[in-house]
């Protein structure tokens, strides 16, 4: 609903972290480009998941206290993935 009532809407160009506090809900917005992208727990193939730290776990939605991002390089561009570290 909050994002609703800020009127954002995800497209295919762009994509957002979205952070929730017990008292304030934030967004951060990025467009997609060569020099940062997400990758989604989804698309994650086997040599993504190779350099990924041990025991990081990719996720959609991590809890605030675990969460974490990583960053690699992989067929010429630059993701971030979402994740929990235990």
């Amino acid at each position: 609903m909050y994002l609703v009532a800020n009127n954002y809407v995800a497209d295919e160009g762009h994509f957002a972290f979205v952070l929730v506090g017990k008292e304030t809900i934030e967004f951060a917005p990025f467009k997609r480009s060569q020099k940062l992208d997400v990758l989604a727990r989804h698309e994650i193939s086997s040599s993504a998941e190779e350099m990924l730290p041990k025991g990081f776990a990719p996720h959609d939605c991590a809890s605030g206290q675990s969460a974490g991002f990583v960053k690699i390089g992989l067929r010429a561009r630059t993701y971030v993935v979402l994740g929990e570290l235990p």
